[in-house]
């Protein structure tokens, strides 16, 4: 027996089987050439983080840089506040570096 769900329109079931969630002919969208630049920049600003407050390691550097591109993209939007440095990619790094500094030292704190 199948299962089946019930449509907007109280008249009609669609079969699982019919049900897409993405839109048709589009596949998850997981390729190596769009992980690996946030991946390569983290690792960067990672390991400029642990000049500044120890550490190492390139997977825990590859981790806390992209936790702390994260983490200073929120600070970004949240507050307002950005690094000025007249180049987009210099602004980009510097708040990933002040992201990933803030989570080294809250993985600190916490431990």
């Amino acid at each position: 027996m199948t299962r089946a769900r019930k449509s907007s329109k109280p008249d009609r079931i669609v079969p699982d089987e019919k049900v897409e969630i993405l839109p048709p002919g589009r596949k998850l969208a997981l390729d190596w050439r769009r992980l690996l630049p946030p991946v390569a920049f983290g690792t960067g600003a990672g390991f400029i983080a642990s000049l500044v407050v120890g550490g190492g390691g390139f997977l825990r550097h590859a981790v806390v840089g992209v936790l702390g591109m994260l983490v200073g993209q929120g600070i970004v939007r949240v507050t307002g506040w950005r690094a000025s440095t007249g180049y987009r990619f210099l602004d980009s790094m510097a708040m990933a570096v002040i992201g990933a500094i803030l989570v080294v030292l809250l993985a600190r704190f916490i431990a």
